[in-house]
């Protein structure tokens, strides 16, 4: 047999060490451009037409006074409710915290308009929370010393967590009712994120609650200025309103690949913990638009939030979603709150209206 000198045995293994990097180059590279395409048609399709104004690259106060999802979806997203935002419901401000339901996205950080890879949302934090969202999964991790989101890698995108959390404190400076929930999925040492915290000025806004006590009232929250929760699965209760997710919440599996296969099954967390996080999104194997459109519609969400209860006898107050802005997650929300808030609002009067008639008698 003839011997293959070292230069040609060189030039043989060379084609093939290169095929599959290069391979792997052009894989990612159509994902994303799919990604871009995918992302720019929703755009046609959730965002109503220019005004001359902004075609001619000029803002009037009438452009910039209503995001897109406020002037092309109002009216669809939210059924025949009228109201987008919890602060909107009658009665918002006399219920407890833990009895309203709080939409939330998965992966917040993680959307398509920053540039991330396989994101979860379509829009940044400050989109979100101008279209309702009021609370936040949040993945923390250290890089060089320092506290980012990402998820999973920092390939596919990351952001200092002081960046985002100060994005949220110019948001709740600019709503003074607004209550806001962060769930943190973290891997960063509690005094890591304490000084983003410090640094972004949300810790004096902290609300701290005893396990062994009921919720407040959101107005009272409002009130002493105590509107941001913070729950994480890592160094809770080393300091002060950092508390340990587990010790008051339970929350349903994460991992579902298609809608048949949604249930109520307790995941982590304690049966008796008040809190509910209610996990609503499918993942195959990443998530995507369509995933999200067939879990956020309304025949399926709403049956889901509004069975909650009876199947666990606990309140759904965390919704948590990929892509809100698909679907009916708005609409499904606003309804079962107006609806629950109602239904408690003549259980108190109906309350008041007996003890009357007991004094009179």
């Amino acid at each position: 047999m003839r011997k293959i000198t070292p230069a040609p045995r060189l030039a043989s293994i060379l084609p093939r060490f290169f095929r599959v990097p290069v391979s792997l180059v052009v894989l990612v590279a159509f994902v994303q451009v799919a990604m871009n395409t995918e992302f720019a048609d929703s755009q046609v399709i959730d965002v109503p037409k220019e005004s001359s104004s902004v075609a001619n690259g000029k803002n009037t106060a009438a452009d910039t006074e209503k995001s897109p999802t406020q002037m092309g979806k109002d009216q669809v997203a939210l059924g025949g409710s009228g109201v987008r935002c919890p602060e909107k419901l009658p009665g918002y401000r006399q219920a407890t915290y833990d009895r309203i339901a709080w939409l939330v996205t998965h992966n917040a950080m993680s959307n398509r308009v920053e540039g991330w890879w396989f994101p979860n949302q379509s829009y940044g934090i400050t989109r979100q929370l101008e279209d309702g969202v009021r609370g936040l999964m949040l993945d923390v991790h250290m890089i060089d010393g320092e506290a980012f989101l990402l998820h999973g890698s920092s390939i596919f995108g990351k952001v200092p967590l002081e960046t985002c959390l100060a994005e949220i404190k110019a948001f709740m400076q600019q709503h003074s009712d607004v209550i806001l929930t962060l769930i943190l999925e973290c891997y960063a040492p509690a005094t890591k994120v304490r000084e983003s915290l410090e640094k972004a000025g949300l810790l004096s806004m902290m609300h701290h609650q005893d396990s062994a006590d009921a919720w407040p009232k959101v107005n009272d929250m409002i009130k002493e200025d105590k509107r941001l929760v913070v729950l994480t699965d890592a160094g809770g209760g080393e300091w002060r309103g950092y508390h340990d997710v587990w010790e008051f919440c339970q929350e349903t599996h994460y991992s579902v690949k298609q809608v048949a296969d949604f249930t109520y099954k307790r995941n982590r967390g304690n049966q008796a913990n008040s809190l509910f996080i209610l996990n609503h999104f499918l993942t195959r194997p990443v998530a995507g638009k369509v995933l999200a459109a067939r879990a956020n519609d309304s025949s399926v969400l709403q049956p889901r939030i509004e069975g909650c209860q009876s199947a666990t006898m606990r309140f759904p107050n965390f919704v948590v979603v990929d892509f809100y802005e698909c679907g009916d997650t708005l609409a499904s929300l606003a309804d079962f709150n107006q609806k629950w808030i109602g239904k408690q609002k003549q259980k108190l009067q109906h309350s008041r209206h007996e003890s009357a008639s007991a004094l009179e008698k």
